[in-house]
């Protein structure tokens, strides 16, 4: 079964809860946005690892094929 419901609707719902409810789920909205920047950050770490390590065994491109691969995506 889906359920649908308006953002106005949420905020009702969000707005009717006790003040304890309400910083329950604002420290696990704040987690999972704070999750979710971290996994992002180590995404960018690993590719930046990546590019050392192909880097340091002569695995590399020009700036013009890199550009044109970045243009690309």
């Amino acid at each position: 079964m889906n359920a649908t419901i308006s953002m106005d609707g949420l905020w009702a719902i969000v707005d009717s809860l006790s003040l304890k409810n309400k910083k329950w789920l604002a420290d696990r909205l704040s987690a999972s946005m704070s999750t979710a920047n971290m996994d992002k950050e180590q995404e960018i770490l690993n590719g930046i690892s990546r590019s050392i390590q192909e880097a340091k065994i002569g695995k590399t491109q020009s700036l013009d094929t890199l550009w044109d691969q970045l243009l690309t995506r």
